[in-house]
């Protein structure tokens, strides 16, 4: 076999580069948000937040994350929305950092495309802006997701 065969027998088996990320997707004030499955640690349905003064409004406190001090950022008020009542944390790390997100509701896992996730409009006085970095429509008429920016979000505490 020459080498010119032998090397294009080589890469066609070899696995295609995919070009999707996976994305968690978790509901807040009616609003579906994707986040980047590489950021997440782990999902907290019931937890005990401990509340501490003197931290920003959103911020409802930190837990106890085997051994790890996490802050928690109620999403719902980061967005203007009020307080949030309910208790599932989804608890994001980026190196050795972590924070958790307080979340009404995690809703699935969907692979989507690069190519898929648009930018999103600019509306000036909007927080939501600062928070996601796009977004796209998923599969089947499921709702438009928001892609979370995680790194500005990390930010935040």
């Amino acid at each position: 076999m020459s080498e010119e065969v032998r090397e294009l027998v080589l890469n066609e088996t070899k696995e295609p580069v995919s070009d999707t990320r996976k994305y968690l997707i978790f509901s807040s004030d009616g609003r579906l948000f994707g986040v980047d499955t590489d950021y997440v640690e782990t999902i907290l349905n019931e937890t005990a937040i401990t509340f501490i003064p003197m931290l920003p409004g959103h911020i409802r406190g930190v837990i106890n994350l085997r051994g790890l001090i996490v802050p928690i950022i109620d999403f719902k008020m980061m967005l203007g929305q009020g307080m949030s009542e309910n208790s599932c944390v989804v608890v994001l790390r980026d190196d050795e950092t972590y924070v958790g997100i307080l979340v009404d509701d995690v809703a699935d896992m969907e692979d989507v495309g690069r190519s898929q996730i648009l930018p999103v409009p600019s509306q000036s006085g909007q927080s939501l802006h600062n928070l996601v970095s796009g977004m796209c429509s998923l599969p089947e008429g499921a709702g438009t997701m928001l892609v979370l920016d995680c790194l500005f979000l990390f930010n935040q505490q």
